[in-house]
């Protein structure tokens, strides 16, 4: 009997301050919940790493779009163009959906950022009400009131505490089972993007043309020559550029599928795995 109190005190005490937390977070208080700080401050760093991947990719494929509207031309009679980068249209297009990808890794980084603290609030309130509704069924024996609450209780458990908590726990621990590959990764394609950038400001349309004008012949040779000189330098400069780009697009590719891998590893592999952990444990202890 003493037992029975002992247990229908602590479940009030429990279910008493959930309540009152959960609803302090709900209007607007926050910063009672130990658990959401620790999360939210590794759902920031991912949004942040996420971002600067991501800046460095569109980067990489602004490069290589203006590489590809390089035009080089030439009209001594007949005037015809070309655009002899053409051939970087597959790695733009697959650096553009990679960019992609890692764009909704950030916008979810986001979401669990903005969105812990209201879930684990709410959570907090439904683990409340189901420890209160498990001390009235063990006062008033009765069955039906236990099953839903013990349900409630569990669900606050997992979103109020669990989830927060599983999730720095996962991140934090994929972030330290895998830092070797991270770095290489961001390494490989921080070098790639070192490169884009010495270009990007270099996008506009090149052309070369050698075009026969009454201004006398050495006007005509002095003027063909200066401008053809410049342009070839630019077209060299694209040149190699392209060589570098094509030698380096499965580097380029290994390392954003690496990158990606890591980034669903540690949101959401690792942290789905404790949460499943835990709450089978929760399952097996509360009966």
């Amino acid at each position: 009997m003493k037992a029975l109190r002992f247990k229908s005190l602590a479940l009030v005490l429990i279910g008493t301050l959930a309540l009152v937390v959960g609803l302090w977070e709900i209007s607007g208080g926050g910063g009672v919940n130990p658990a959401v700080p620790i999360a939210e401050e590794r759902a920031s760093e991912i949004a942040a790493a996420t971002a600067s991947v991501y800046v460095s990719l569109r980067v990489i494929n602004a490069a290589l779009s203006a590489a590809q509207e390089i035009e080089v031309g030439g009209s001594i009679g007949v005037q015809a163009s070309a655009q002899p980068f053409r051939v970087l249209e597959p790695v733009d297009d697959t650096v553009e959906r990679v960019s992609h990808v890692i764009f909704a890794i950030a916008a979810g980084a986001a979401l669990m950022l903005v969105g812990l603290g209201p879930v684990a609030s709410l959570g907090l309130v439904l683990l409340g009400i189901g420890s209160l509704g498990l001390a009235f069924a063990d006062v008033s024996g009765s069955s039906k009131i236990q099953r839903s609450s013990l349900r409630a209780a569990r669900l606050g458990l997992a979103f109020g505490l669990a989830l927060p908590l599983v999730f720095a726990g996962g991140s934090w621990l994929g972030e330290r089972m895998t830092q070797p590959q991270w770095d290489s990764a961001i390494s490989q394609l921080d070098a790639v993007a070192a490169e884009a950038r010495v270009l990007i400001g270099e996008g506009d349309e090149v052309e070369i043309e050698v075009e026969e004008e009454a201004g006398g012949l050495f006007s005509w040779v002095g003027d063909g020559v200066s401008a053809a000189g410049d342009a070839m330098d630019a077209v060299a400069r694209y040149r190699d550029a392209v060589r570098l780009f094509m030698n380096e697009a499965d580097v380029l590719f290994s390392s954003s599928l690496t990158i990606i891998g890591l980034f669903v590893l540690r949101m959401v592999v690792l942290p789905a795995l404790l949460l499943w952990g835990l709450m089978a444990l929760v399952r097996r202890s509360i009966a």
